[in-house]
C-alpha cells in the first residue's frame, strides 16, 4: 500500500493528524482505525522527512543529514526568535547583527547578510533577491506559529535550486486540525520588550483554518537605542472539496520598523528602516490513484523597504566615510564636496516582487520505487534607488526542472538519485546533481554515503548592484559599487558519510556526519581604482568570482532520553576551513582560514518535574571567528534557563514561563564589537481556551 497516500488521507480527513518529531516515537495503537491496513502502514517508528528530496521518506532513507526540531524542543529552548532555534542545529551559527536583526548561517563564511541557505515556510521560499538573504522580521510568521522545523545540513540545491547552495530550512506552521485551542499570550522583559500574540483555529467537514496575530516592540540596546516594532498577521488552512483533492492555503503580512547600523564604533549612528511585506501561497494536491499524485503550487512574495532620508552629512557619518573627529562638521564637509542636500541614510531601500508557479508529479508503482519530477517558473523584480541606482526595475526569469528517484533494490539498501536544472535570464544555466546510498546495518542503524555537485547563480542584487553618492549636478561623487556582467555561478563539490542509530525503546538517537566541501568561484567584493580617484573613500567595488575555500569537518547530534520526562539533546560541529580571496587593487590576497568557527556546540536538557512544572536549560558555545563583516570575535559560552508551570481553570489552561538568557551574566560581543549580549530575562503568560 502506498504509504504517502495513507498519510495524506488520514491528515486531510482529520482522522490522523501527522506529527513529525525529532525526539519522539509514534506508538502503535492496539487496533488499526483503517480496516484492511496494518499498523505498520499507518504508524511510523522512524520519523519521516520531506525537505531533502520533496518526497516523504524515512529519515534513514534520505540522501542528506537532517535535523528536526519539534515544537516541544522550541519551547524547551525558550527561544525568543526563530534564528535562536537554529542554534540546536549542528554546524549552524546564529547571531544578532544588531539588537533586533538576527541572522543564521551554515558553516560560517558570512557577513551581516548570509546568502547561501534557502529558507522556506511550508515549502515556499522567503529568500529575498533584493538583499540576497532572509530578513527574518519580514517573513510573516512568528515563533508561536511554528509546529516543527526541518533543516537539511549540506547542499540541497538538487532539490530546491541555487538558494539552497549550502543547506535548506523548511519551517512548518501549526496545523489547524492539530491545534484546536485558542491562545492568547504576552511576553515582557529585557530591552523593554513587549509581545502580544493571539491565535484561533476552526475546523468543519471540509475546511480547517488557523488565524494568528502578533505585535512586538522593544527599545533595543541602550548604547544605540536601536529599537524595533513589528506587526504580523498569518492565516493558514486546508480545504478538502473531495477525498482526492486538498487545497492548502497560507498567507501572511508583516509591517513595522527596525533600526540598522554597524556596532563596531560607539559613535556610529543607527537609522530606522521601515518594512511592509506580504505573501500568498496556494497548493493543490490531487491523488489520481494509489500510485500517482499531482501537486500544483503558486507563491507570491512582496516586500517594501523604506529607509530614512537625511542630510548628506548624516549619510557620510552613517556610512563611516569620514573619521569620527569630523562628525560635528559633517554637513559642511558634504557641502564642500558638492554632495546633494538629501541622501539615503542607509542602503535597504526599495521594493521587490516574486511570483512562483510549480507543478510536481509523484509516482510510486511499488514498495521499492518512488519518484518525483517537476517543472517550475519564477519571476523576480526589484527596484531600489540605493542598491540598484539609475536602473529602474530589474528582473529575472528562471525556469527549473527537477526530479528524484528512490530505489530499494534490496531490503537494506536505498538509492537516491536526483538533480535540479536551472535556466535563468541573468546568468548561465546550471545543473546540480546528487547521488546517495543508504545501507541499513541493523533495523535501527543506517550508514549513508553521498556526493553532490551544486551551483549557485547570482541573485538580482548580486548581478545588478550599483550604488553611489550623488552631487548637485546629478553625477556621481562617491561610486560605491558597480555590476559585473561577467559574474559566473558559484560552484560546490561535496562528499559525505553519515551514520544514524536509533533506540526505539527510549526515543534516543545519534546522527553523525563527516564531510568535505569545496567551494569555487565564490562571490567576493573586489576593489578597483583604489588610488588616484578623487572621491570620499578612493575606490569602488564589483562582485567577482575571486574567492575559494574548502571545509573538512564532522558534526553530530545526540538525543538521550532515559525517561519520558527527561531528555538531553546535544550537538557539536568541527570545521577546518582553508581558503583565500582576492580583495583587489592595493588590498591583495586575504586568507579565509579563520572565517568559520572551528567549534560550535549546543546542549539542551529538559525535565518534566511534575504534571505541570517543567525545567530546561540550554548552553551554547562558539569558538573564535573572524566574520567577513563583523570582524574578529572571541569565543563565547552562554547558558539559558527556562522554568514553566501550568494551571488548569475549568476549560482553560494558563501557562507561565520564566526565560533567563545568559543567566551567568557573561557578556559577549555578538557579531559587532559594541553589540553586547548580556543577561536578559523575560516572563511569558499564555492562556489556552
Amino acid at each position: 500500500m502506498n504509504q504517502d497516500w495513507i498519510v495524506k488521507k488520514a491528515r486531510y480527513s482529520a482522522l490522523l493528524p501527522l506529527f513529525i518529531m525529532s525526539s519522539s516515537i509514534v506508538v502503535a495503537a492496539e487496533e488499526s482505525p483503517f480496516p484492511g491496513f496494518t499498523e505498520e502502514d499507518i504508524f511510523i517508528d522512524i520519523p519521516q522527512v520531506f525537505s531533502a528530496t520533496r518526497q516523504t521518506q524515512k529519515l534513514t532513507e534520505a540522501p542528506a543529514s537532517i535535523t528536526i526540531l519539534s515544537q516541544k524542543d522550541i519551547r524547551a529552548m525558550g527561544a525568543m526568535q526563530i534564528t535562536d532555534v537554529l542554534r540546536m542545529v549542528p554546524g549552524m551559527q546564529s547571531y544578532n547583527v544588531v539588537a533586533n536583526r538576527s541572522a543564521a548561517t551554515y558553516h560560517g563564511m558570512s557577513d551581516d547578510h548570509p546568502g547561501r541557505m534557502e529558507v522556506m515556510i511550508n515549502g515556499h521560499s522567503v529568500y529575498l533577491p533584493l538583499l540576497s538573504t532572509v530578513a527574518w522580521e519580514t517573513i510573516g510568521i512568528t515563533i508561536q506559529d511554528i509546529d516543527y522545523i526541518e533543516v537539511v545540513r549540506g547542499s540541497n540545491a538538487p532539490a530546491y535550486g541555487s538558494n539552497a547552495f549550502l543547506g535548506a530550512i523548511n519551517i512548518v506552521t501549526k496545523s489547524p486540525i492539530a491545534d484546536q485551542n485558542n491562545q492568547l499570550s504576552t511576553t515582557q522583559g529585557a530591552l523593554n520588550t513587549q509581545k502580544y500574540h493571539f491565535s484561533h483555529s476552526e475546523t468543519s467537514d471540509s475546511v480547517a483554518y488557523r488565524l494568528s496575530t502578533h505585535f512586538e516592540e522593544n527599545d533595543g540596546y541602550h548604547i544605540y537605542d536601536d529599537g524595533f516594532l513589528n506587526r504580523v498577521v498569518n492565516l493558514s488552512g486546508t480545504y478538502t472539496p473531495s477525498f482526492s483533492d486538498t487545497i492548502d492555503f497560507n498567507m501572511g503580512f508583516s509591517s513595522g520598523f527596525i533600526y540598522l547600523g554597524q556596532g563596531d564604533n560607539i559613535d556610529n549612528n543607527f537609522s530606522p528602516r521601515k518594512h511592509s511585506s506580504n505573501f500568498q501561497h496556494l497548493r493543490w494536491n490531487r491523488i489520481l490513484d494509489d500510485k500517482n499524485e499531482l501537486r500544483l503550487s503558486f507563491t507570491h512574495n512582496y516586500l517594501d523597504l523604506n529607509e530614512e532620508f537625511a542630510s548628506a552629512g548624516d549619510a557620510l557619518i552613517f556610512n563611516q566615510l569620514i573619521p569620527s573627529n569630523l562628525y560635528p562638521n559633517a554637513d559642511a564637509i558634504a557641502a564642500g564636496l558638492g554632495l546633494a542636500p538629501i541622501q539615503p541614510l542607509g542602503s535597504e531601500h526599495g521594493t521587490m516582487n516574486l511570483y512562483d508557479l510549480e507543478l510536481e508529479h509523484r509516482f510510486k508503482p511499488n514498495s521499492t520505487l518512488s519518484t518525483i519530477w517537476g517543472v517550475g517558473y519564477r519571476s523576480e523584480s526589484a527596484e531600489s534607488d540605493t542598491l540598484l541606482l539609475n536602473q529602474g526595475t530589474v528582473t529575472e526569469d528562471k525556469w527549473r526542472l527537477f526530479g528524484n528517484m528512490q530505489w530499494k533494490p534490496a531490503q537494506r539498501l536505498a538509492l537516491n538519485i536526483g538533480g535540479m536544472f536551472e535556466s535563468t535570464s541573468i546568468a548561465a544555466s546550471v545543473f546540480s546533481p546528487r547521488i546517495a546510498v543508504n545501507y541499513a546495518l541493523t533495523p535501527n542503524s543506517t550508514l549513508r554515503a553521498s556526493a553532490t555537485k551544486a551551483y549557485r547563480t547570482p541573485s538580482l542584487l548580486e548581478k545588478n548592484s550599483r550604488s553611489a553618492f550623488l552631487n548637485d549636478s546629478g553625477g556621481y561623487y562617491d561610486l560605491i559599487s558597480l555590476p559585473n556582467p561577467y559574474l559566473e555561478p558559484e560552484e560546490l563539490t561535496s562528499y559525505e558519510l553519515g551514520y544514524f542509530q536509533q533506540w526505539k525503546e527510549t526515543g534516543s538517537f545519534i546522527d553523525i556526519r563527516v564531510f568535505t566541501e569545496k567551494i569555487d568561484n565564490a562571490f567576493n567584493s573586489y576593489y578597483l581604482n583604489v588610488s588616484g580617484v578623487d572621491d570620499v573613500d578612493d575606490g569602488y567595488r564589483v562582485l567577482t568570482n575571486s574567492a575559494e575555500w574548502k571545509n573538512l569537518g564532522a558534526e553530530f547530534q545526540f538525543k538521550f532520553q532515559p525517561h519520558p520526562d527527561f531528555s538531553i539533546l546535544t550537538n557539536y560541529s568541527y570545521i577546518n576551513t582553508k581558503g583565500q580571496r582576492d580583495r583587489g587593487d592595493g588590498r591583495g590576497i586575504d586568507s579565509l582560514d579563520d572565517r568559520t568557527p572551528m567549534h560550535t556546540a549546543a546542549l539542551l536538557t529538559a525535565w518534566q518535574a511534575t504534571n505541570t512544572l517543567s525545567i530546561s536549560a540550554a548552553q551554547y558555545y562558539m569558538s573564535n571567528v573572524n566574520w567577513l563583516e563583523g570582524s574578529y570575535r572571541e569565543q563565547y559560552r552562554r547558558t539559558d534557563l527556562i522554568i514553566s508551570d501550568s494551571f488548569k481553570l475549568k476549560n482553560t489552561s494558563l501557562n507561565a514561563r520564566l526565560i533567563v538568557q545568559n543567566i551567568f551574566d557573561d557578556p559577549y560581543e555578538d557579531f559587532y564589537e559594541y553589540n553586547i549580549f548580556d543577561r536578559r530575562a523575560y516572563i511569558e503568560f499564555q492562556l489556552e481556551f
